[in-house]
This record gives C-alpha cells, structure tokens and sequence, in this order.
C-alpha cells in the first residue's frame, strides 16, 4: 500500500462528525418525521454535515447576495496544460470560448460550447422546472454556488447534486469541511423584473447534507471521482419541495451510453451568458468515462473490498463550466436521471468535455439509504410462468420472467438469467438484449421503472426424452439496495406427457 494511501486511510479512521446543534427551526412534516430510536442503523459508507437551520440559510441569501455569488470551480477532467482557443490570448477575459467543434454539436441553437438558453418561463417544463441554483457559503467562507435538482424521495424533500458542492478540503488535508447556509431556488431566474418571477417556488433552506464516506474533498486527489455526488434534505413547509415543483426519477447505473439533455447555472460574472442568471441546456451522447482510479477510488475498494468503480460517463458534445456542477444529466425526452456534472475541461481547451458522476451503487447507494431511510430503492422481483398444462415431449412450450421494480428508483443494465435442465432446450428468447445457448440465457433489461414491469419470453423444445418435471430456474441479480432479495429467484417446474 503507497504512503499516500495509508494516510488517507488513517485519516478517515480518525474523522468523527460533529454533534447536531440545537435548532429553533420547525420540524419537518409529521408524515415524515421518525423518532431516534426507529431511524436505521447510519448506511455504511455515508457521512453526513451536522443538522443546519433552515430558515437562516434562507433568510442570509437575500437577492443581492444571490447575484454576487460566484460559482463553485469545476474539476478538471483531464490534466495537462491549458491550451488557449485560437484568437483568445487572455482566456480569462474571453467573450468566446471555441470548444466543441461544430460537427459535435448537437443541441438546437448551440453555441460554441454545446450550450443553449432554456426557453423562458423556467416554470412551464417539468424539468426545467425541478432545476434549479444552490447557494451555499465554501469552505474558505465565500459565498457559492453550484447546480441541483429535485429528486425523488420518501420524505419529498431531497436536492441532489455533487459532492464538491458539499464539502472541500481547502488547505489540501486528508479531512476536509462542510459547506454551510446552503439554499436551493428551483427554476432560479437571475433576470426576472421582480422577486416572484426570480424564485418563483421560493427559496428553500438546508437542514442537512449526505456525501460518500470515500470522498474526501481534496483537490487534485478524489474530487473528480466515482463518489461525487451528494443530496441536501430542505427543510419542510406546509407542502413538500417535492409537491411543489416535481421531480426526477433516479436511475440506477454505472455510466455508459445514454443521449442526455444537462440543465444547469454556469456562473462567470459579467459574461453573458454564462454569469448564472440563466438556466442553460445542452444535448450530448454519453460514454464511459475513461481515466485512471483517484486516490479515493483506491482507498474505498480497499475498505469496502471488491467493487465495479465504473461509474462515472463523459460526453464530448458539451463543454460544461463551473457554476454547473451537480448539475442534472437526463435521459433525453425522460425524468430519468442517470447522473450530476461533476467535472470537465479547462474554459478555453479545443475538444472539450465533461464528466458526469452516475447515479451508481457505491456513491449514490451509499448515501439515499440514510438521507432517506423510509424510502425503498432498487427494489427487484421476478415471477415465473409457463403453460397449465402438461407439455408433450417432442413439442415446445413459453415459459416468462415477468421483472418488476418497486419504489422510487429505475435501473438500467439489469441481468437476468434462465437455466434449463437436461431433456429442455432454449430456441429463442425474447424482451431483452439476450445471448443464449441450449440450456442458459444471459439477458439484459436496458432499463426498468417502478410500476412498468418488463416480460421476457423464452422458447423451450421438451426432447422426448425429458423427465415428468423440468425444473427452469430464473433469476434477476439486484443490489444491495434491495431491502429483500428473496424474491429474487424463482423455479417453474414443466410437466411433460408423451405426445
């Protein structure tokens, strides 16, 4: 083990949280409310920011502080020097930014960096609508800001967005700092004529903020990492945030290849558009990210033990800048959220891109189960059918793996097997991506969403040899979001008669 890493390790040992100080703000709604000795065991893997006062984080960020704050730097994506855009000698005085070649932009009206301004009134589209700007004062007490979303939760009262925008470590040390007077503003417009039309869902403050154990906030180490994402609990009103404005659909998955609309607030100040006062858009076709493991990708498989670390996608469509970050990746013409902008390309860099933190089971998971301990996520069961009656041997038969998920979040890239015994063979299957042999089928559900089962059909040839009962074992692999995996597996048992 290298140095750095039995340091990092030692240093996490040592982080213990701080006790929640006393708060004269209202408690959440009683529907969701739950005393301390019901509230879970706290979810392996998650850390959570001492218990923060609502209703002061709302009142500090008053509309002069919203339109000084500036925005949170986004992490790079790739080391190496920064190479200016032709024609562009002081980069940080650019009034142009040439960085997706025209032939890789795909959003409507584009400009030369992927991006284009969301159509006006932000109220009027459901996600334009659950976006929106948070505020928060860093680490290093300046006022901040990233980008975030509503996301779908049992308390209906959770904001996702990246870690970064959490919490840092500054001074470069292996334990860093919560941010603090956080406030998310959906559908935020910087340039509304009144108060109204500039928040208007209001301004709804932070009681609480969740981030991955693994991550650990150090620049140039794990900031740019599998584990940057985060969710904020607001605090409660007469309605949810949730009931409000809606939300998003959280999606399950480890990066990969997806068509995303991103919504966000790049801030720069003083360049239009990119000063955060508009809430942008660009289109772009995912892949997995590339990259070596950070130092925090390490040290978690070192504690938790094996683990599949591909979570993290990248899209060379949009060149996204700081301010955006935590910003929302959408499955195109869905609520399904696949992921949070958390890193991309100096401004100015031909080629840009952008790197996305999934919405994968060792970050994300790693911190809904305490944030939201009512809710039930990834929640995967499977049941077999087949024909009445008996099959006659010599002739064929359908049996079905009916796939269904319930609760609050949908998954992609869900495998699924069938196995048939001796005296059984598979001639085709169906509703899936499937390879097959003679007797196992290997399929792939590319996504499933609470409430909109998924049925795959598989057809059997009975030799006139088989047994009295064939024994077709199915089974659908979940995670361990999955509050009960019994139901995982199921046997169908085929009763065969001579022909």
């Amino acid at each position: 083990m290298s140095k750095t890493l039995v340091a990092m390790l030692a240093a996490l040992a040592g982080v213990s949280l701080a006790a929640a100080p006393a708060t004269a703000e209202p408690p959440p709604l009683k529907a969701h409310t739950q005393s301390a000795a019901r509230r879970p065991a706290r979810s392996p893997g998650a850390a959570s920011s001492p218990l923060m006062r609502p209703g002061r984080a709302a009142r500090y960020w008053t509309p002069g502080k919203q339109a000084k704050a500036k925005a949170a730097p986004l992490p790079l994506s790739a080391a190496g020097p920064v190479t200016p855009a032709p024609g562009t000698p002081d980069r940080s005085a650019a009034a142009e930014r040439r960085s997706v070649p025209g032939a890789k932009r795909l959003t409507p009206g584009g400009d030369a960096n992927g991006y284009a301004r969301v159509r006006r009134p932000y109220t009027a589209d459901g996600n334009s609508r659950v976006t929106g700007r948070l505020f928060f004062v860093n680490a290093t007490g300046r006022d901040d800001s990233c980008s975030a979303s509503v996301v779908r939760s049992a308390s209906r009262l959770l904001v996702v967005t990246a870690a970064h925008c959490v919490y840092s470590s500054p001074d470069g040390s292996a334990s860093g700092r919560w941010h603090t007077h956080f406030a998310f503003v959906p559908a935020y417009d910087g340039r509304a004529a009144t108060a109204e039309q500039r928040e208007p869902y209001g301004r709804w403050g932070g009681r609480r903020v969740w981030k991955p154990d693994a991550y650990t906030g150090r620049t140039g180490g794990d900031w740019n990492s599998v584990y940057d994402v985060a969710l904020v609990e607001v605090g409660g009103r007469n309605r949810t945030l949730q009931d409000t404005v809606g939300a998003l659909t959280p999606l399950r998955n480890q990066g990969g290849r997806f068509t995303i609309a991103t919504s966000g607030y790049p801030g720069v100040l003083g360049r239009r558009p990119y000063d955060g006062r508009d809430q942008l858009w660009c289109l772009g076709r995912t892949q997995q990210a590339q990259g070596e493991e950070t130092a925090g990708d390490m040290l978690a498989a070192r504690l938790a033990g094996p683990a599949d670390l591909t979570g993290r996608m990248e899209t060379d469509n949009c060149h996204l800048a700081k301010g955006h970050s935590g910003g929302p990746w959408v499955v195109r013409g869905s609520s399904d959220l696949v992921g949070v902008l958390s890193a991309g390309k100096e401004d100015g860099e031909p080629d840009g891109n952008s790197v996305a933190t999934a919405l994968n089971v060792e970050g994300y998971g790693a911190i809904v189960g305490e944030a939201d301990p009512q809710g039930v996520y990834d929640s995967l069961s499977l049941d077999a059918s087949g024909p009445d009656a008996p099959v006659r041997r010599g002739g064929t038969a359908t049996v079905t793996a009916t796939v269904t998920m319930r609760g609050l979040m949908a998954a992609a890239q869900v495998p699924v097997t069938l196995t048939l015994p001796a005296g059984a063979t598979l001639t085709a299957v169906s509703g899936a991506s499937c390879r097959h042999g003679d007797h196992r089928a290997d399929c792939t559900i590319d996504v499933i969403h609470p409430g909109r089962p998924v049925r795959i059909s598989a057809r059997v040839a009975v030799g006139r040899d088989a047994d009295a009962a064939l024994p077709v074992t199915m089974h659908v692999t979940s995670t361990r979001l999955d509050p009960a995996q019994r139901d995982n597996s199921a046997v169908l048992r085929l009763r065969t008669a001579n022909g």
